[in-house]
Formats: C-alpha cells, sequence, structure tokens
C-alpha cells in the first residue's frame, strides 16, 4: 500500500431525464479536479433506472464511455453504465483511468421492491475482484449489494471501497449505518455515492477507517484528502487479521 495521500472527489447531484445533460456535468466536473484525484458517480448517473429505456440508455453508455476515455487521464473516474451484452442488459461498474477502461464488474444483487430481476440480467459473486489505483488496492460495491455479508466478504482486504448507490429517502438510516459499518468492520475507507433527487438518501459520504464521516448532502458534493497510512495504522491497532 502506497502511503501518500489521495484526494477524493464523491459526486452528488440529480439525475435528469436528458442522459447528455447527465454526462457533461460528470464531464465539465471531472475536467476541474486535481491530478491524481479519483472522483465517483452516483450509480447509473448519466441515465438513471428507466426500464423502458435500456436499449436507448445502452447505445449512449457506449457513446459516454467513449467520451470519458478522451477526457480521463489525470485522474481516476469510477461510475457505472447499462450495457446490452450478448442481448441482456447489465449494470456495470467503470473504473476509468488514462483513458482506458481499468475495470468493470457486473452487478450481482437485483433490487426486488422494483422488480429489476425482470430488466436487468445479474453478474456472478465469483466475478467480483479488487482493482488497483496507483497502487491502492480497491472494491466496488453497487448500491443493494451493501446489504449482503458474502459481498462484505468479498471486499474485505480493500484499503478503499467504492459504493455507487441510488438510495431511497426512507432507508437513509440504512444506507449511513451500512456504509460507516463496512467501513469500522473492514478497516478501509469507504466512499459511498448517492443520487440527490427527491426521495434519494442523498447520504453521500467519505468514510474513515476509524468510522469518521465526511458528509454534506447540500452541496452535492463530498471531498476530504485521505491519509492512507491510516489504514495501517488502524490494521496494526486493533488487529482482526488485516493488520500488514
Amino acid at each position: 500500500m502506497t502511503s501518500k495521500n489521495k484526494k477524493i472527489y464523491v459526486l452528488q447531484f440529480k439525475v435528469k431525464n436528458c442522459f447528455e445533460t447527465n454526462l457533461e456535468r460528470v464531464l465539465d466536473f471531472s475536467r476541474r479536479c486535481i491530478k491524481d484525484s479519483i472522483v465517483c458517480t452516483p450509480n447509473l448517473s448519466l441515465t438513471g433506472f428507466d426500464f423502458h429505456r435500456l436499449e436507448e440508455a445502452s447505445i449512449f453508455s457506449q457513446y459516454a464511455l467513449e467520451r470519458y476515455k478522451e477526457s480521463i487521464f489525470d485522474h481516476t473516474l469510477i461510475t457505472s453504465v447499462i450495457e446490452k451484452i450478448e442481448g441482456k442488459f447489465y449494470n456495470n461498474i467503470k473504473v476509468i483511468q488514462n483513458g482506458e477502461i481499468l475495470y468493470s464488474q457486473s452487478k450481482t444483487r437485483a433490487f426486488p421492491l422494483n422488480n429489476e430481476e425482470e430488466f436487468i440480467a445479474q453478474g456472478r459473486l465469483e466475478d467480483m475482484d479488487f482493482f488497483y489505483i496507483d497502487g491502492i488496492r480497491c472494491a466496488a460495491i453497487n448500491c443493494y449489494e451493501l446489504r449482503f455479508l458474502d459481498v462484505w466478504k468479498k471486499v474485505q482486504g480493500a484499503e478503499m471501497v467504492f459504493v455507487l448507490a441510488q438510495w431511497d429517502k426512507a432507508r437513509k438510516k440504512h444506507f449511513e449505518v451500512l456504509s460507516q459499518s463496512l467501513a469500522i468492520l473492514n478497516q478501509t475507507f469507504v466512499i459511498a455515492s448517492d443520487w440527490g433527487n427527491e426521495g434519494s438518501s442523498k447520504g453521500s459520504a467519505i468514510i474513515s477507517p476509524f468510522g469518521r464521516v465526511y458528509q454534506d448532502g447540500k452541496r452535492g458534493i463530498v471531498h476530504q484528502e485521505i491519509c492512507l497510512d491510516e489504514i495501517r495504522e488502524m490494521r496494526n491497532y486493533l488487529k482482526i487479521g488485516l493488520e500488514s
């Protein structure tokens, strides 16, 4: 694990019906971020969850990914898009750096309250893996997956865990408690990004391995320079099998 600090930006904005507007907002913000920083967007921040526009969403997502690859060079973008693969639609997390897609991961758990399984195919848990950003061991969780213990076990050992969500306001406390618990249990930084729309929890946060929460649900962005040494210090102080 590297010992340098890392600047993190968490976006929390209202996802519009216009795909192009959402894309330009992410691109505009990314251009203004400092070099070597990490930007995390909410879940499906380009197209939202309109199951009746999945074909349109998948086509636009491919266009957007090319735009991202043209623009993302001196920092890292973590986002999710609708992709059509062999006739099925997937909700896929993408990690983009240096003009390339560094990592891709399909959502493995369908949200039952909106019958998501009828529209979105699910990935396999065994395909979920770690990825590395500037030597930092990272993992990602897609929204509803945050509720599953087997997913927590898959990300154990990561130094940063990114949670991309569109979480309901009625269960805001669940999102906050689960995200903080994940950081404490795994002694890791949790970077959680949620929608800013009406009815959403607006629970975006950066949470330290000690459980400190940096949160601002009104400004549309949470940003923090994190000290990666805090991970090693916490794991060596309270030994639970993750110490180095």
